[in-house]
């Protein structure tokens, strides 16, 4: 229960504070932020330019401190436009309770009293809380299978009741996502907090289409990560509550017939989000930095260490020759190593790629699109954005010479216990007849799985062939996650991944032909092949397809069009001369 606020200037601010805690927060030069700190009862839990947010324990007393900064010139002129964030949070917030949609309680909220600056929001901690994102990601796969499964199918519901009582209640958060709701177990049945509300907006009534909007925004991380039948248990809950309350739209509730225009709408949300996103690993940010030598130039990880990133950019040929290295393959266009690189304070396998010129035009055409290591690097970071399994790309640098760009070389982690899918074919041969067909359902299922993802998330892969499908020997075996930023961690899990992105493309909307060429590529890497038979390649197209979902109408067209885009490649690699790979 909270007390009564009230207004309070202290130390230059403006603070709207609960009576009862004033003294504790408040003293004579302001909020004592710095006694905290310096009697360590205040700790930095996330730091970044424009905010900074500390958890702060007192006899009696644990509570957050949020640290809002002005960086730019647009947030200056925002803030003589409107109510400073703290402020604004803080008001919200009561509104929320109000409104009966859980969320945190407010200790205090001060902004300055002349002009626009920094400002602080003080909320009450909510013990046993955690992250929705951080329990869905890292605790609950730790969980026994049964508990895994209730836990998902109750906080599903809870969830769906959550969004429900917001919209029934006139209220948008235009930045929900799983890291702004937290989660509490320690009841008969959870329950979620819905917090970080600078990004909430409060309305009398909602339609439709604001109602799909906001269910867009959270659909957008959890069409990645849950699976279609949570996602519809969520749904089922969502339609349940606001027919309850008799929020519908005259045809028997807002849900009928629409989720698949909420799926659609995620999609192209969704596509447009990560276009946004693509060209971050070509900036100097938290995560990638730009990186130059009197030799070569290109871009990195934040977390390679820089003495071995600056050894490689002074002799970037040194790692095919140095001690400890394993050559993998040695091309006229390609070099392929294994070597060893510190990374996160550890020193990891990595694969190193050289990509010579082999054209006297190669570097002129670097100006007109990017060289072919330059593509990997963005296409490794797009597909990853798009959490599609591929090695991490840790570096990319070219040498230079009067203006242009010569040698690539391109580092990324190396997939262990790993082998391409022509290794496979020949370990399964050996096999008896019953482990054979065991094995080889199974990881077709997993490809084209794979492959549907793909072409689902608008990407073109025109060189998808078996020695470009990585499939982990060992489905138990976890990649080293020391190498993966956090948002990617399910991918350390992936046992099949995709490698020698040259060849990939994104689009906002993939058309069939282009999804024929990528199926019939990798069917002419199997068009000879004694351990495949028909209804197995009849079951890959069946999962691509999802039969499951969609129903069996068209297939055969599918079948007719790959066979015939997959005699037409075998035609064309037998008239230059080019094997199939």
């Amino acid at each position: 229960m909270m007390s009564e606020s009230i207004e309070v200037a202290v130390g230059g601010f403006r603070w709207r504070v609960q009576a009862e805690q004033r003294a504790l927060l408040l003293g004579e030069t302001g909020l004592r932020l710095s006694e905290w700190l310096r009697r360590g009862e205040a700790t930095v839990i996330k730091h970044a330019p424009h905010r900074t947010v500390y958890e702060v324990r007192l006899p009696g007393l644990h509570f957050y401190v949020k640290h809002n900064r002005l960086l730019d010139a647009r947030g200056w002129l925002r803030a003589w436009a409107r109510p400073g964030k703290a402020l604004a949070e803080y008001d919200r917030t009561l509104a929320l309770a109000a409104r009966g949609v859980p969320t945190f309680v407010p200790l205090a909220a001060g902004e300055p009293a002349r002009g626009p600056g920094d400002s602080f929001l003080l909320t009450l901690a909510l013990e046993n809380t955690q992250q929705l994102n951080t329990f869905l990601e890292q605790v609950l796969p730790t969980l026994p299978a049964s508990r895994q499964t209730r836990l998902r199918q109750r906080i599903a519901v809870v969830l769906g009741h959550l969004l429900a009582d917001m919209h029934d209640a006139g209220i948008i958060h235009h930045d929900l996502h799983a890291g702004n709701i937290l989660l509490d177990l320690t009841g008969d049945r959870p329950r979620l907090y819905l917090i970080d509300l600078h990004a909430v907006r409060l309305t009398s009534r909602l339609d439709w289409r604001a109602s799909r909007d906001n269910l867009v925004i959270i659909n957008r991380w959890f069409v990645l990560r849950a699976t279609r039948s949570d996602r519809l248990r969520f749904w089922h809950a969502y339609c349940a509550r606001r027919r309850e309350r008799g929020n519908g739209d005259g045809t028997g509730g807002i849900c009928t017939k629409r989720m698949r225009e909420v799926e659609e709408h995620t999609t192209a949300s969704n596509r447009d989000f990560w276009h946004g996103l693509e060209g971050r690993c070509l900036e100097n940010n938290r995560r990638f930095r730009r990186v130059r030598s009197a030799v070569a130039s290109g871009h990195a990880v934040t977390d390679l260490d820089p003495s071995a990133l600056d050894a490689l950019l002074a002799d970037p040929d040194r790692p095919f020759c140095q001690a400890g290295a394993r050559l993998l393959k040695d091309s006229r266009s390609t070099t392929v190593a294994e070597i060893d690189l510190p990374i996160n304070g550890m020193v990891r396998r990595v694969i190193c790629k050289r990509f010579r010129v082999t054209s006297r035009s190669d570097p002129w055409l670097a100006l007109l699109r990017p060289a072919p290591a330059l593509r990997s690097w963005l296409n490794g970071h797009a597909l990853r954005l798009r959490w599609l399994p591929t090695p991490r790309p840790l570096a990319v640098f070219h040498r230079r010479r009067h203006g242009l760009a010569h040698e690539g070389y391109l580092l990324t982690a190396k997939i262990e216990a790993a082998e391409d899918l022509h290794a496979f074919r020949a370990r399964v041969r050996l096999l008896p007849a019953e482990q054979r067909c065991m094995a080889i359902r199974a990881v077709l299922e997993r490809v084209a799985r794979l492959v549907r993802d793909l072409h689902d998330r608008g990407v073109s892969h025109r060189d998808l062939k078996a020695a470009n499908v990585l499939v982990v020997r060992d489905p138990s075996v976890r990649q080293d996650a020391s190498t993966e930023p956090l948002d990617h961690w399910p991918l350390t899990s992936s046992s099949v991944w995709l490698i020698d992105l040259v060849g990939v493309h994104q689009y906002r909307r993939l058309g069939r032909r282009r999804k024929v060429q990528n199926l019939a590529r990798l069917h002419a890497s199997f068009i000879d092949d004694g351990v495949l038979s028909r209804t197995d390649k009849l079951r890959f197209l069946r999962i691509y397809l999802a039969w499951g979902l969609h129903g069996r109408a068209g297939w055969k067209s599918w079948w007719h069009e790959i066979d015939r885009a997959t005699r037409a490649k075998i035609a064309r690699n037998a008239r230059h001369g080019r094997p199939l790979g």
